[in-house]
């Protein structure tokens, strides 16, 4: 079962995954805050500000908590991202194990006013739930106390040495989807030609409230840096009118196929967008839109593991230092060396593997601590045993969720 707001439905559905909707406020809210900061980076210093741009949040999380507790109703385990607040209180007032997936920091993200606004507008529902208070509920204290999993490379950062025992750093996590395939038209433009920049700034780039402006300026700096590119642009979509032979607009491409096929990749940033980008073995162009973002610390990363040059943050960012930043970037051989080695490593990891596997041996572990004793490890024994654990898990959280 896959829980998710409304708007990902066909996604899922694309997928072939089983989905049940949960009503909350967090896209639209998300992408508020993330058009505030861009356009106010000083409203992160702020607590009223950001407890006024985190307020709707409130007013979902009745609603996220009871749909999430009744989607996880026969479920083995729960496995959430921090953005879901709900997730841990369901673990917390359920039982259910709690597995808990970070993308995109290492130990908390943000201002001291974001995470204390956060806090105050999350734990009015907690204490009315009976839980206790947490000091910074959207980043580590979103963590689960049981088996935290970090969806991230130890090659990008090593995991720091005092990590709690439940804490694992994985290596990303990419999903092939079989089913998706390439336009036709797309593939005769990359083919074209030398290989195309490729430009997206993936939910930062829905967050510009001057989309028409930001777009300029890309196009304005593909043009003098006379180079072919791919657009992956809110607000273009797949409109490829007035763009010229030189530029290609596109909707949803998958990054795992699409950055690959670029001489040069130019993002936000943001945790998963980097990690498609270090995958690909092309160096990139960071464009981070916001220090209390994480997209500054990957583009920092970038630049000290030698894949990236200097970031061009968005505030300060014209036509003029986009194309000098594309052109600097092509005519820099190392770039090239260095994305290509990290790619390799990368690679060799499985991260969707590894976190299969710790996500198994905590439902083993809570199934013995529960009185699930002389059950062979998941996958190890024969099938009638299979069968047998898991209908005495089942019959086990029926007996609790009556009590």
């Amino acid at each position: 079962m896959h829980a998710f707001a409304p708007e990902y439905a066909s996604r899922a559905k694309g997928l072939g995954l089983e989905f049940y909707p949960v009503e909350t406020h967090l896209q639209h809210t998300q992408q508020e805050i993330n058009t505030a900061l861009i356009e106010r980076p000083e409203l992160s210093n702020s607590f009223e500000a950001m407890r006024a741009l985190f307020a709707p949040l409130a007013a979902g999380l009745p609603g996220a908590f009871e749909q999430l507790v009744a989607a996880c109703r026969d479920a083995d385990v729960l496995v959430s991202g921090p953005a879901q607040p709900a997730a841990r209180m369901v673990h917390e007032k359920t039982g259910i194990p709690f597995v808990s997936v970070q993308f995109s920091h290492f130990g908390g993200v943000g201002s001291p006013a974001l995470q204390e606004a956060s806090a105050s507008v999350i734990n009015p529902f907690r204490a009315q739930l009976g839980l206790p208070a947490l000091r910074d509920p959207l980043t580590i204290d979103a963590n689960s106390p049981q088996l935290a999993l970090y969806a991230m490379s130890r090659h990008v950062c090593p995991p720091p040495a005092d990590w709690p025992s439940n804490y694992h750093m994985t290596g990303y996590f990419f999903l092939e989807d079989e089913h998706w395939k390439p336009d036709d038209r797309l593939i005769e433009f990359i083919a074209t030609g030398e290989k195309p920049l490729v430009i997206t700034f993936g939910s930062m780039g829905a967050a510009h409230r001057d989309r028409d402006a930001s777009t300029k300026l890309i196009l304005d700096a593909v043009n003098q840096s006379e180079q072919r590119a791919i657009l992956q642009i809110a607000g273009l979509g797949s409109s490829n009118q007035d763009l010229g032979r030189r530029m290609y607009a596109i909707g949803h491409v998958p990054h795992s196929w699409l950055f690959p096929q670029a001489s040069c990749i130019v993002h936000h940033g943001g945790g998963g967008t980097a990690g498609a980008a270090f995958c690909s073995g092309v160096p990139s162009i960071f464009v981070p839109h916001g220090h209390i973002f994480d997209q500054f610390y990957w583009a920092q990363l970038a630049e000290e593991l030698g894949c990236a040059g200097p970031p061009a943050p968005y505030s300060e960012l014209t036509s003029d230092r986009l194309s000098a930043a594309i052109r600097a970037t092509l005519a820099t051989p190392r770039y090239y060396e260095s994305a290509a080695a990290l790619a390799e490593k990368i690679r060799s990891e499985d991260g969707v593997r590894k976190a299969r596997a710790l996500i198994q041996q905590l439902v083993y572990k809570v199934g013995l601590q529960q009185d699930l004793r002389g059950v062979l490890a998941w996958g190890t024994e024969q099938p009638e045993r299979r069968e047998e654990k898991t209908a005495r898990r089942r019959e086990y959280q029926k007996k609790r969720r009556s009590k």
